[in-house]
């Protein structure tokens, strides 16, 4: 897809509708990526294994993108010019708008189904309260919101004893993070989501899992057909949102 400077974070968001076929790298420095809008986007895993594809450009145009045992590009030599500035774009948008991140957002979705029935069975009125949960520096679960001290333990208790859930948690974090300074690049920028200070630190207050869940959902016809909880158009959104709402852009351009 051609890298358009004017287009904001939601521009990304569409590519939740698209395949992660990348297609189309022109040569030129002012070109850049593009990709067909007709596709679905079908699996939110990571796709690049190093050794199944090759990049290749027996027509002028590269057709296939992939990666090296050593993690670099497999590109074809009339790209190594660019060589930064796809690296630096196409890592960043699988790990924070199509592959590592949203797949962990989904990992987390399932997993506190499960958590939050049995803990809304056994304290219902814990159903009733405004709170969120996020994951800590530590890499513990913790819960946000209006809880008191008796229940926000509850909370944290049941949502930590899910080990599946602390892991996909940490994997969100960890993808996130790392996406958003991959897209700063050299120059410590940003349009999107990079643009926004988000760091160990601060990251449990920004970014709140359960209100993403809830407002990212799909429906039940819709996760039958796509197989997913998450929306991942609505999901980025959210996201977009939460970042908007409540971190600051100090890495605007």
């Amino acid at each position: 897809m051609k890298i358009d400077t004017s287009a904001g974070p939601r521009l990304h968001a569409k590519n939740n509708q698209i395949s992660d076929e990348i297609r189309d790298l022109a040569p030129s420095s002012q070109e850049g990526l593009k990709a067909d809008p007709t596709k679905q986007f079908i699996n939110s895993e990571p796709t690049h294994p190093a050794e199944q594809m090759r990049a290749k450009s027996d027509n002028g145009k590269l057709t296939v993108i992939t990666y090296k045992a050593n993690g670099k590009l497999d590109l074809p030599p009339r790209y190594e010019e660019h060589r930064e500035l796809l690296e630096r774009v196409i890592i960043s948008t699988s790990k924070l708008y199509l592959h590592e991140t949203p797949a962990a957002a989904n990992r987390i979705a399932e997993e506190y189904e499960k958590v939050s029935a049995d803990l809304y069975e056994q304290h219902p009125q814990l159903k009733h309260k405004s709170w969120g949960f996020s994951v800590d520096e530590t890499g513990k679960l913790v819960a946000t919101g209006h809880l008191s001290q008796a229940d926000k333990q509850l909370v944290e208790e049941a949502l930590n004893s899910n080990d599946e859930l602390v892991s996909a948690a940490k994997d969100f974090k960890t993808n996130f993070l790392e996406g958003l300074k991959i897209e700063r690049g050299s120059a410590g920028t940003s349009q999107y989501w990079g643009k926004y200070d988000v760091n160990e630190g601060n990251f449990a207050d920004i970014i709140d899992f359960k209100e993403m869940i809830e407002q990212g959902s799909n429906d039940e016809i819709e996760r039958e057909k796509r197989g997913y909880l998450l929306n991942k158009w609505e999901w980025t959104i959210n996201i977009a949102d939460q970042l908007q709402a409540r971190a600051e852009p100090t890495f605007a351009k």
